[in-house]
Parts: structure tokens; sequence; C-alpha cells
């Protein structure tokens, strides 16, 4: 047997832990699968005082609390292990891929020149299974990025671009990538300077954030926004402050999986619906 399948008494009791909360989110949400960030938000509203804190030697549950934000480090360390043990399916919690597309994951086949396109373009690349169908719904492109778009993936939209194109942006609210939708259309202007495509952010927006309660995360983010330029972050400040929300915090989209009926895949459905 290899080291990597060998489990402590501590791994068994955390894992277990992990496949409790996930059976929790697919009988109070009825759906299979979601982010690793979005267990991350589910556990972090749920009310029970569960999370296991073991002893060092043997692993026995010496008290048990709440779940709290800086937990979420060691999720994924859980996560996996819960998933070696067949504790939850291999399948059911979706994690960030590294590297950019430079082609849309899905492009829907308009053949008419005149019919608008419109694309969803977003910033985090382990929502494409739960984005797809939805995009797919509504003959909607679906281009994801690993945090900001390349010059490559701007130049093949600008080959594909039409008079009426329209970019719609999901990202996360956080010193990096709340102004995903801004710098790409500079970066689109940029190359195509007599283009028209239209690029408009969906969310996450501060009056989503308060809407829907969802909470601004620290634990691991306020480190990654001290890495941001002063620049950034004095503008990130001055953007969140008529809204009374924490800068030195984010807000993932991962967390409409909780916070929205229906998850982020509803999210989206409804502001395609919506936005004609």
């Amino acid at each position: 047997m290899t080291e990597e399948f060998v489990f402590t008494e501590t791994d068994r009791t955390k894992s277990k832990w992990v496949s409790a909360v996930y059976r929790d989110f697919v009988n109070e949400t009825g759906r299979a699968r979601t982010t690793l960030r979005g267990l991350f938000y589910f556990a972090l509203q749920r009310k029970a005082s569960d999370y296991p804190i073991c002893g060092g030697f043997v692993g026995e549950i010496r008290i048990t609390r709440p779940y709290h934000e800086n937990d979420g480090e060691k999720l994924a360390k859980w996560a996996g292990k819960a998933r070696c043990m067949g504790l939850i399916p291999g399948v059911a919690l979706l994690e960030d891929a590294s590297g950019n597309p430079e082609e849309p994951i899905f492009l829907p086949n308009i053949e008419s020149p005149a019919s608008p396109r419109r694309e969803v373009w977003i910033s985090r690349p382990s929502l494409n299974p739960l984005l797809y169908p939805v995009c797919e719904k509504h003959q909607t492109a679906l281009v994801s990025v690993d945090g900001t778009a390349t010059e490559e993936a701007i130049g093949l939209l600008c080959q594909r671009s039409r008079s009426q194109n329209q970019i719609l942006c999901l990202s996360d609210l956080s010193v990096k990538s709340a102004f995903f939708a801004r710098y790409l259309a500079e970066a689109i202007r940029a190359q195509d300077p007599e283009g028209h495509i239209e690029v408009k952010r969906l969310g996450l927006l501060p009056e989503q954030v308060l809407d829907l309660k969802i909470p601004m995360i620290r634990a691991g983010w306020e480190s990654r926004q001290k890495n941001e330029c002063k620049q950034r972050r004095e503008e990130f400040r001055r953007y969140l402050q008529p809204f009374g929300l924490d800068w030195r915090g984010a807000a993932e989209i991962d967390a409409l999986e909780v916070h929205y009926p229906g998850g982020i895949a509803a999210f989206l459905d409804e502001m395609l619906s919506r936005d004609r």
C-alpha cells in the first residue's frame, strides 16, 4: 500500500465530516455537484456545531465547534481524502484548473450575421460544468479564463465579433477581479479600437453581495489582497466604501451556489433571460 492511501484516524474523522456536509448540501439543494468553494460556503452557513477538532496522535474528537472561514484552507485536503475513501463521488466537487483556454468552452452556431451574439466570460474555470447547460439553453457562448484574459483569447474574440456582440462577465468581488469587466473592455479596445463590443458585468456586484447576504471572506484573501498593487487596493477600498463592505476580504461567485436559490446556474439563467 502506498503512502498516498494510508489514512490516519484524523483523516477518517475529517473526511467523514466532509461527506456529512456534502450529504446535507445534496439534501437541502437537490444538486449533487458544486465547486469546492461552493461546499465551503455551504459549510460556513450551517448551524451545526459539528466540525471536529482531533487529537494529535489517534485522531479522537476532543471537541466540536461551528465551521469557521479559517478552516477553509484545509477543505481541499479533507475533500480529496474523502474522495479517495469513497465517501463522496469523484465528480461531486469541482476544483479550479490552471491555464487559460484560448477558445470558448461553448460557442453556438448562429448563422445569421444580423443576429446578436452574447458571450459569458467567467474568471473561474471550475464553474464551467455548471454553467455550460445554461449557456447552451440560451445559445450564449461560454468563455472561461484563469483570472485574466490572455491576448490570444481577446484576439480570438475580436475575430469572431459582430457589431452586436455583448460580453457578460462573472467574477469575484476582490481586489484582483472586481474590475475584470473593465479591464477586459480596455483590452478589447486596444486590439479592436473600431469595434462595437459591449462589455457588461453581471456579478458579483456589491449590491448583490448585500442583498444575498454573501459574506466577505478574509481568511486566505487578506494576504492575496496585499499582493496587489497599492493603486488597485485603494481603488477597491473606495469602490466598496459606500456599501460598508470590508475591502480586505472578498466575496466569491461560488457563494451563489448557496446564497442564490438554485445556485449559480439559476443565477445565470435568470440574468440571461432578463438581459435580452
